[in-house]
C-alpha cells in the first residue's frame, strides 16, 4: 500500500513538532523547513488537531505543539485521521452497473482485511519511535562516535 503525500506530511509536521519539545512552532517554519507548502500545512493542521495530536495556540509567541507526548501518538491512529481507510474495488461491468454485491464481494472483503492488517502493523508503533530513529549520533562525554572514529582514521590514511 502507498501512503498519500498528505500522510507522508502529517507525519513529518509530527516529527517536527515532536524534536521541539514544549515550544510552539510557527506554521510557516515547518513549510520552509520540511520542504511542504503552506497551503498544505494549512490544510493538514486541523486534520491532526481534530485527531489529538497538535495543539494550536494564536498570537504572536503561539503556534503548534504535539498535544500530548509523542510516545502516546500511535503511527495507526494518524493513518486513520489521514489515509483512507476503506479500499473497494469496482463491480465487473465498469462503475456505470449497478452493484448490489459490491460490499461483500469476496475482493473488497480481502481488500478491507489486508488494509486492517496494515493499520494493525502500525499501531505497535508511536511517533517517538520515528523521532528516535531519526535523531543524529551524539557522542557521549566527549568521545567520538565510530562514524566520527572511522572519518577520521580514513582522513589519516590520506
Amino acid at each position: 500500500m502507498r501512503l498519500t503525500k498528505q500522510t507522508s506530511y502529517a507525519i513529518r509536521i509530527l516529527i517536527h513538532c515532536a524534536n521541539a519539545g514544549e515550544r510552539y512552532v510557527k506554521a510557516s517554519d515547518i513549510a520552509s523547513l520540511d520542504g511542504i507548502t503552506e497551503y498544505n500545512v494549512a490544510k493538514i493542521v486541523p486534520l491532526l488537531v481534530r485527531g489529538g495530536f497538535l495543539a494550536t495556540s494564536r498570537g504572536r509567541s503561539g503556534g503548534l505543539k504535539l498535544a500530548k507526548p509523542a510516545s502516546d501518538i500511535n503511527l495507526g491512529d494518524v493513518i486513520r485521521v489521514t489515509e483512507t481507510t476503506h479500499v473497494e474495488a469496482e463491480c465487473v461491468g465498469g462503475a456505470s452497473l449497478a452493484c448490489s454485491i459490491k460490499q461483500v464481494a469476496p475482493i473488497n472483503l480481502m481488500l478491507g482485511e489486508a488494509l486492517e492488517a496494515f493499520i494493525n502493523v502500525l499501531e505497535k508503533h508511536t511517533l517517538a519511535d520515528l523521532v528516535q530513529s531519526r535523531r543524529p549520533e551524539r557522542p557521549s562525554r566527549g568521545k567520538p562516535t565510530q562514524k566520527a572514529r572511522t572519518a577520521n582514521a580514513a582522513s589519516a590514511n590520506r
